[in-house]
């Protein structure tokens, strides 16, 4: 095992976070102290000094990756600055999906693998996305909290390997002109 150099605490807990969500990714039981401070390269006592305990960890993981699904949800938002319904709708599904495919463990996390903490966020995320979404369907908070459900299930598959961009960009283009019916 290659020792970590020694960095200020906060950094420290930056590193550890990342390495515990690599554990993560690659198991499906509860994660491990032991096996965090093997990927992180630190003994287990400079883990404890980052974090109360596991449970403390853990916490810090899901707020740092849900916070990071709501800032690209919320970059998605701002990318989508067409005039145009469907072409703004189009570069919203591009940027998210880029993010998705640009950081899979901290989305497999939240989707994949929802502790009652992690769920809560989730919801929130949803929530703001939604209200944020309702413009887009003439004010309708139904379709546009329907439609965030559309873009989750699109994270899903592009976790999968798969490019649902263009044809969610057709149900939504559905969707708002039955909105606006």
């Amino acid at each position: 095992m290659t020792r970590a150099p020694h960095l200020p605490l906060a950094q420290r807990r930056e590193l550890v976070l990342d390495a515990a969500l690599r554990v993560m990714s690659r198991t499906d039981g509860p994660l491990s102290v032991d096996a965090v401070a093997a990927e992180a390269g630190v003994a287990k006592t400079v883990l404890y000094r980052c974090f109360v305990n596991r449970d403390d960890m853990v916490a810090a993981l899901e707020q740092r990756e849900s916070r990071r699904l709501t800032d690209e949800l919320e970059a998605a938002l701002r990318a989508a600055d067409s005039p145009d319904r469907v072409e703004a709708m189009g570069q919203f599904l591009q940027t998210y999906f880029t993010g998705v495919t640009n950081a899979p463990d901290s989305y497999r996390l939240i989707y994949d693998r929802p502790s009652p903490r992690a769920s809560r966020l989730l919801q929130e995320a949803r929530a703001t996305v939604a209200r944020h979404l309702a413009p887009l369907f003439n004010g309708d908070g139904t379709s546009a909290a329907l439609f965030v459900g559309v873009v989750e299930a699109g994270a899903r598959l592009v976790l999968e390997g798969e490019r649902p961009h263009e044809r969610a960009v057709a149900l939504f283009a559905a969707l708002t002109e039955e909105s606006s019916s």
